[in-house]
């Protein structure tokens, strides 16, 4: 899936392009925009390893701290959320399109305000630093890096 095509999708579900390039942003600073990826230096196992045991539940996928994903989901709840929503609906856990899915319904759900004002903003730097600190919650709050990333609007549209 392209970048074009991940942008699309969260506009279409009424975000504006500032709130949609803020979560790409931090995407990209999380995961390199890489669905399988799994937490560098927290398993052995490659990436395409790591999923094929989540999808087949040899591992404690929702309880073992490895961050995963676009959003590199690590919570034993948000990692639950994402296998239960990837597997009610018959895809694995490193397909893009339903990470895609994910991060929609979890904002839509869990984290409504902040849902709200990504369909309502243009201020693009807060909504970096807004899905850095609320959603995301990275151990090293790197908005700097996430924000330049988040510029990548010019180039979409």
């Amino acid at each position: 899936m392209s970048v074009q095509t991940i942008y699309k999708i969260l506009i279409d579900a009424g975000m504006t392009p500032e709130g949609a390039c803020g979560l790409m942003g931090n995407m990209k600073a999380e995961s390199g925009m890489v669905a399988n990826i799994a937490q560098r230096g927290m398993t052995k196992l490659s990436d395409e390893e790591y999923t094929a045991a989540a999808d087949e539940g040899t591992i404690g996928f929702s309880n073992d701290g490895v961050g995963y994903g676009l959003c590199q989901w690590t919570y034993s709840a948000r990692k639950a959320g994402l296998w239960n929503f990837a597997h009610e609906n018959g895809k694995s856990v490193g397909d893009e399109l339903t990470q895609v899915e994910f991060c929609i319904r979890e904002l839509k759900h869990e984290y409504s305000g902040l849902w709200k004002y990504l369909c309502e903003t243009n201020d693009l730097t807060n909504a970096v630093w807004r899905i850095c600190t609320e959603f995301e919650r990275p151990a090293f709050n790197n908005t700097n890096e996430r924000k330049s990333y988040a510029n990548i609007k010019n180039k979409i549209i």
